[in-house]
């Protein structure tokens, strides 16, 4: 026999006589909401619903395609929307990995806090790469329904919430492992970008493109994948006129970088915290020196943590042991036209997505097997903290020890060469640093959508058109 319920798909709706709680969806089609109360009586209501709701806070780690909190507010006008986690009943956590078929995989969490303290959920929703914003935030929003509806059921307003099952033939249990698919789990994928922008004195084109084919399973992890690229800089100097040093002519300099890679990796997975790949790269780069390299290189990963909880926390060592070869086109400062050279590295990585935010660091050391001297040591790190009420602090950066750029060119390095960076130059260490400290205080709520003067007409801005 077939159930007459097909998707195990939950509405909560609070059954009052204002529009905001017509219905959990927002009062959207499905439903028309009843006639809102005018005057004073809606004032009332509305005074009791900032009272007696849920408080949640909405925190979106990375980049979470359909993460919009405007949509949100518009259609769960249950619960009040706060600014600050510390002024929540419950914190959505939303953390995201890379799923096999291209799309992404989405954990929401639901962080009891205060009188929910201790009460915690998980669900989760996949995507589809094609997937449009708006299917995922609605996809979204029905993920919220069903987390808060525990949680508003210990409100004062659980008396206006109804659960309800949408009509449907009962679903089937499948066996992953019997899934047929015609593509056996192969994702492929191709890309070519155009980017142009230039001023009467100068001119930049960059193309690229990009073929990958993956395949991702319990067991196996394969990316394959080859891009190009060409980098055109044209600049316009002015020179003496030859005949008459009182004029001025203009001379064009053209700086190109060109570049070439493929890659492959093959993983398999060993246990719950192992497991064993291969490396292989291929290429040839004008600003490294490099007329072709390959190389390969066996690696081993180890992750402290179960990759079960990958989306939370991670904590990984990859050691790698490979073998490069290179061809350069000027001869090197080691007095090299070719070479092959063995090297290996160790890194050690962690990741934090927690309610007090989130965190990456990351140390990495290498050195050629031939001189330990000819090694670089690179830290790395983002921190997006929320240190307390209001007061967030990030940081952005990486530092880096360099002491193994053997493909530097013997001939020397002109003065337009190092201000157009045309070739990677010699350096014995690299940073970036970026630092940001915010604090905000004010209403806790954050529940109003008012898109007026917004940003649709600031679009050439922001590509830089637009006066200085």
């Amino acid at each position: 026999m077939r159930s007459v319920f097909r998707s195990f798909v939950l509405l909560a709706a609070l059954t009052t006589p204002t529009a905001l709680f017509a219905q959990a969806s927002g009062g959207r089609p499905g439903g028309a909401p009843a006639s809102a109360p005018s005057g004073a009586a809606a004032s009332v209501v509305q005074d009791t619903i900032l009272k007696s709701a849920l408080r949640v806070y909405l925190d979106c780690q990375g980049y979470v395609r359909g993460c919009d909190r405007d949509f949100f507010v518009q259609e769960l006008g249950f619960v009040n929307w706060v600014r600050d986690r510390f002024d929540s009943d419950v914190h959505l956590l939303l953390t995201t990995l890379n799923a096999g078929n291209g799309g992404r995989e989405i954990t929401v969490n639901f962080l009891g806090q205060k009188n929910y303290a201790g009460k915690i959920d998980t669900l989760v929703i996949n995507t589809l790469p094609n997937d449009a914003d708006d299917r995922i935030r609605r996809e979204l929003v029905r993920t919220f329904q069903l987390g808060l509806a525990p949680f508003i059921a210990r409100t004062p307003i659980a008396s206006r919430l109804r659960l309800s099952l949408t009509g449907g033939p009962a679903p089937q249990q499948v066996n992953p492992r019997n899934v047929k698919d015609k593509w056996n789990f192969w994702l492929y994928r191709i890309d070519g970008n155009l980017q142009a922008n230039g001023e009467q004195l100068v001119k930049q084109t960059n193309l690229s493109t990009s073929i990958s084919a993956a395949r991702t399973t319990d067991q196996w992890k394969i990316n394959l994948g080859g891009s190009a690229s060409y980098n055109e800089r044209d600049f316009k100097v002015f020179v003496a006129n030859s005949n008459n040093p009182a004029l001025r002519d203009t001379v064009s300099v053209i700086v190109l970088q060109r570049a070439s890679s493929v890659n492959a990796l093959f993983g398999k997975t060993l246990t719950g915290h192992l497991t064993a790949g291969l490396k292989v790269s291929g290429g040839f780069s004008e600003v490294l020196n490099q007329k072709a390299s390959l190389r390969v290189a066996p690696a081993l990963e180890y992750n402290i943590f179960p990759w079960t909880e990958a989306t939370r926390r991670q904590l990984t060592l990859l050691y790698t042991l490979g073998v490069n070869h290179y061809q350069y086109n000027r001869t090197t400062v080691f007095d090299q036209d070719r070479e092959t050279r063995g090297n290996h590295s160790l890194l050690i990585a962690t990741s934090q997505r927690q309610k007090w935010g989130n965190t990456n660091l990351s140390l990495e050391g290498s050195h050629y097997l031939h001189d330990p001297q000819r090694n670089l040591l690179t830290l790395s790190g983002l921190v997006d903290l929320r240190l307390g009420r209001g007061f967030s602090l990030n940081f952005r950066g990486s530092a880096s020890r360099v002491r193994d750029q053997i493909y530097i060119a013997r001939s020397t390095q002109s003065e337009r060469d190092i201000l157009t960076q045309r070739q990677q130059l010699q350096t014995n260490f690299r940073y970036n640093m970026f630092v940001g400290v915010g604090y905000t205080f004010g209403s806790i709520y954050n529940t109003v959508v008012n898109q007026r003067f917004g940003t649709l007409g600031e679009s050439g801005r922001r590509f830089g058109f637009g006066g200085g």
